[in-house]
């Protein structure tokens, strides 16, 4: 059962829900509008060449840091 993360259109708040169907309607916890699902990020362990883990950065929660505010980008 997936937790996906939305945004109100009209009051912009941010929150999750517990989504049994991918296609069920949401509507915003504050207003009653319906919201729009956000993107998700993606994030997996691989194996490199040398047969040791390595990190995926593509979609990582890492976008808009520089690397001396983030230990995950050192």
């Amino acid at each position: 059962m997936p937790i996906y993360d939305y945004q109100c259109p009209k009051c912009e708040i941010e929150f999750e829900e517990l989504v049994f169907n991918r296609e069920a309607e949401v509507d915003c916890p504050k207003c009653g509008i319906p919201v729009s699902r956000l993107p998700s990020l993606v994030s997996f362990k691989s194996k490199g060449s040398d047969g040791q883990p390595t990190k995926s950065q593509a979609g990582s929660s890492c976008a808009g840091c520089t690397a001396s505010t983030c230990s995950n980008c050192r």
